[in-house]
């Protein structure tokens, strides 16, 4: 289970990295041809967060934290796609940084997930 672990941070990691280089790009009014690709790897990264919530409720772990982690996955692609057509206009931006906000908290989600999953080494049941 380690190993699976560690491979969903370092999906979430990356897919982080791509995903905020793409929407900054996005932000500045640049690289709409890479909008679908940022979506992709949104859903990359919601799926892996799932994963790790699916991992951490399957664990012996406090199932607090995965449940708010799993409502945080599903509110990323659900801001993300619907922002397009939230609050269109000069008041845009408040979409455009809540769903940053939320992509951050769902490296954050992963992060603590899964380092309290490989400190205890909670075994899968």
């Amino acid at each position: 289970m380690p190993l699976s672990i560690n491979i969903l941070r370092w999906i979430l990691r990356f897919g982080f990295l791509a995903s905020l280089g793409i929407g900054v790009a996005l932000w500045g009014g640049h690289a709409y041809n890479y909008l679908q690709l940022h979506m992709w790897i949104g859903f990359i990264i919601t799926f892996a967060l799932l994963a790790l919530v699916a991992l951490a409720l399957l664990s012996r772990m406090r199932p607090i934290l995965p449940l708010l982690a799993l409502v945080w996955a599903v509110l990323l692609p659900a801001i993300g796609i619907g922002q397009l057509k939230m609050m269109p206009g000069a008041n845009h931006w408040v979409m455009r940084v809540l769903h940053l906000i939320i992509g951050v908290g769902a490296i954050g989600f992963g992060e603590v997930l899964s380092k309290k999953m490989l400190r205890n080494d909670t075994p899968v049941v």
